[in-house]
Order: C-alpha cells, then structure tokens, then sequence
C-alpha cells in the first residue's frame, strides 16, 4: 500500500517535470531579454555584460578553450546593439586589416540561440548553440544556422560559411540516420529469429 503511494507520487512528479521542462526554457529566453533590452546602448564593459551569469554560464561551454580569446576581444567593444530580434556586440579592435582579430556575440531572441563569431589571422570560426527542438520546428531546420546582424556579415568569409552547413547537415544526417538504423536494426531482428525458426 505505502509502496503504491510512493509509485503514483512519483509518477506525477516525472509527469510534471516534462510539463514544466518546456516552461523553464522559456523562462531562460525571458530572462535574456529582460537583461538585455534595457542594457541596448550602453557600454558592455560598463555593465560587466560577459560576467552575467545567465551570458557567462552559456558561454563557457559554448566556445570551450577558445572563451578567454572570444571575452577579451568582445570587451573592445563601446556598445550592445540591436537589430530586430538580435542582440549583438561586436569586437572594435584598433588593428584595421583583414587579419586583424575580431569577436561577434549575437543572442537572437525569436529563437534563445546564442552564437560567438571569432575571427583570427583571417580565418573565421562560428560557435553556436544547437536550438530547442521547439524553435527549430516553428522556424524551420534552415534555422538552426544562427542568423547574423548586418554588422558582422563581413565578418563571415565564405570558407566559415561552408563550413557552418556542412557541420549543420552532418549534424542532422547524424540524427536521422542513428533512428533509422536503429529502426532497422529492430526490424532485422524478428525477420532474422523467424528465419532461424524456419531453418530449424
């Protein structure tokens, strides 16, 4: 009887957790836009805008080694912008030239993804978080290739552009053929035991 209890209480409790999992991920979105509408303007050095923890926490596991090289640049920049939905900083390093390194952050609102654009001795890297399955079945799987403020579209040799997709598509070949084989793994399974049964 007590075991019983204990079943449905925790029944309900992993019922409810897969209800509330969505609304948490929303909730992170709201509190980026909170923290970032009203800091649109302002100096991100001033506001210590990379030592957010909601900015830092998503950032460090997102560029991995390269995140000290991406923070130092970012922090030449004079201000955080915005293009429509984006939220953006981009690096405003002294050196002119193409191999002059430079840094891009972008958080695109629509969407929660955020995307580190860094650019060093002229070869472009582009750092972006995969998006919820929920964003990308409302904009689409074209989307899961962060969009970029007219800003840094220079910044984007076509060498990382082709780069970006191909890792995209490898990424979604990889997660359509891993069901599919598995599904035909099952498949063969029972085909293959009335087989052996037949030849018995």
């Amino acid at each position: 009887m007590h075991v019983r209890r204990l079943l449905k209480v925790l029944l309900v409790s992993l019922l409810l957790s897969g209800c509330v999992a969505p609304l948490l991920a929303g909730a992170q979105s709201q509190l980026m836009w909170a923290l970032l509408k009203p800091l649109v303007g302002f100096d991100p050095n001033e506001v210590n805008l990379f030592e957010q923890p909601l900015i830092k926490d998503r950032m460090q596991p997102l560029l991995g080694e390269h995140y000290g090289t991406a923070v130092t640049l970012l922090k030449t920049a004079d201000e955080i912008q915005q293009e429509g939905p984006l939220f953006y900083v981009l690096s405003n390093n002294k050196v002119t030239g193409p191999l002059a390194d430079k840094a891009g952050f972008v958080w695109n609102s629509q969407t929660n993804q955020m995307a580190v654009l860094l650019q060093q001795q002229g070869k472009s890297a582009v750092f972006s978080e995969p998006l919820a399955n929920a964003a990308a079945e409302t904009t689409g799987a074209a989307a899961t290739v962060p969009v970029w403020p007219q800003a840094m579209q220079a910044l984007l040799t076509p060498a990382s552009l082709q780069q970006q997709l191909q890792d995209q598509a490898a990424a979604a070949v990889q997660g359509q053929v891993q069901p599919a084989a598995e599904a035909a793994g099952s498949a063969l399974l029972p085909a293959s035991s009335a087989a052996t049964a037949t030849a018995n």
